[in-house]
C-alpha cells in the first residue's frame, strides 16, 4: 500500500494552522472557568467575576501569544495607515451610534446600564479592562489566529474568513440579548478585519477597538450619569 508524502511546507502550515484554532478553543475554554468557582453568585455581585475571566484571559493568551505567535504571517504589528485608521473609526462609530437608531433599537442592553452603573473601584474594575485588555486578546484570538486559520480553509479567500470570524465574533459575545445587536457587533467585526488587511497586523485593529470601547463606555457612563 503506497503511503501519501506530503511536503515539510505544508505540514508546517498545516501545524501553524492548528495551533492558530487552538487558541480560539482555549479562550473560548477559559469562558466556562468562572461558572465553576463556588464564590461566582459573590463575585457578581461585587462586580469582580467578569474583571477576574478578563484578567485570566489575558495573562494567558497574551505570553502564548508572544511565543508562539507574533512572527507569523499578520500576527505582529503590521503597518499603521492613519487615514485609513480613521476611515475606519469613522465608521465603526456610525455602526455603535447611528446603526442602532436606524435599526429601531431604543434600549441599551441591560449588562451595559448595569457595567456603567458600578460603584467606585467595581466600575473602574469593570470597564479600564474593557477599554486596554479586552480589545488586545481578542484581535489576537479573532482578527489574528481564527483570521489566519479560516483563510486556509477556505484557500486564502479573505471575504469568506472574515465572515466566518466575524459571526463567531458576534455570537460569542452572550451578554447580548438583541440579535439586532449582535448585528452591529458583526459589522464591527467586518471593519476590525479590513483594519487588520490593510495593515498587515494586529497593531490597528487593536487601537481601534480600544478607541470604540472607550468611546462607548464613556458616552453610556455620561448618558445614565445625566
Amino acid at each position: 500500500m503506497n503511503k501519501v508524502h506530503y511536503s515539510e511546507e505544508y505540514i508546517n502550515k498545516t501545524k501553524a494552522v492548528a495551533g492558530c484554532f487552538s487558541m480560539f478553543l482555549l479562550m473560548v475554554s477559559i469562558t466556562f472557568i468562572p461558572a465553576l468557582l463556588s464564590n461566582r453568585v459573590d463575585l457578581i455581585n461585587r462586580g469582580l467575576l467578569f474583571p477576574l475571566l478578563y484578567g485570566m484571559e489575558f495573562i494567558i493568551i497574551v505570553p502564548l501569544y508572544y511565543l508562539f505567535f507574533r512572527n507569523r504571517e499578520g500576527l505582529g504589528k503590521g503597518h499603521f495607515f492613519p487615514k485609513a485608521f480613521f476611515i475606519l473609526l469613522g465608521i465603526i462609530l456610525l455602526l455603535q451610534f447611528v446603526a442602532p437608531y436606524l435599526l429601531g433599537i431604543r434600549k441599551a442592553e441591560s449588562w451595559t446600564v448595569e457595567q456603567v452603573s458600578l460603584n467606585h473601584y467595581a466600575f473602574w474594575l469593570a470597564n479600564l479592562p474593557l477599554i486596554f485588555i479586552v480589545p488586545i486578546y481578542e484581535e489576537i484570538i479573532f482578527r489574528g489566529c481564527l483570521f489566519n486559520a479560516f483563510k486556509y480553509w477556505f484557500n486564502e479567500n479573505i471575504y469568506g474568513s472574515a465572515v466566518a470570524v466575524s459571526v463567531l465574533f458576534s455570537v460569542l459575545h452572550t451578554q447580548y440579548s438583541d440579535v439586532r445587536s449582535l448585528f452591529i457587533l458583526f459589522l464591527v467585526s467586518l471593519t476590525l478585519v479590513a483594519a487588520r488587511v490593510k495593515s498587515k497586523g494586529l497593531l490597528m485593529p487593536i487601537v481601534l477597538h480600544m478607541v470604540m470601547n472607550g468611546i462607548v463606555i464613556g458616552t453610556q457612563y455620561l448618558i445614565y450619569s445625566f
